[in-house]
């Protein structure tokens, strides 16, 4: 549960990268994984404080969605 996403859900991803071999034949496989771009947020709701891991693409909604103020604002 350490490289999953809060919000949504978002994890790891697992797959094959087959090059092109002699023919038909396949020479060699390599196990290709994408990982989320994750970060870690404090947010502030109400008057508490809660550590999350967010997706970039999560932390881009609640920016703009005015629930998490950008960097420049925040000063």
């Amino acid at each position: 549960m350490a490289r999953i996403c809060e919000t949504c859900g978002k994890g790891n991803l697992k797959g094959n990268l087959v090059p092109r071999g002699i023919g038909n034949r396949v020479t060699r496989r390599t196990i290709t994984h994408k990982r989320p771009n994750l970060r870690v947020k404090r947010i502030k709701i109400g008057s508490t404080k809660i550590k999350l891991k967010l997706c970039a693409s999560c932390l881009k909604k609640l920016k703009k969605e005015g629930v998490i103020k950008p960097y420049s604002a925040a000063k």
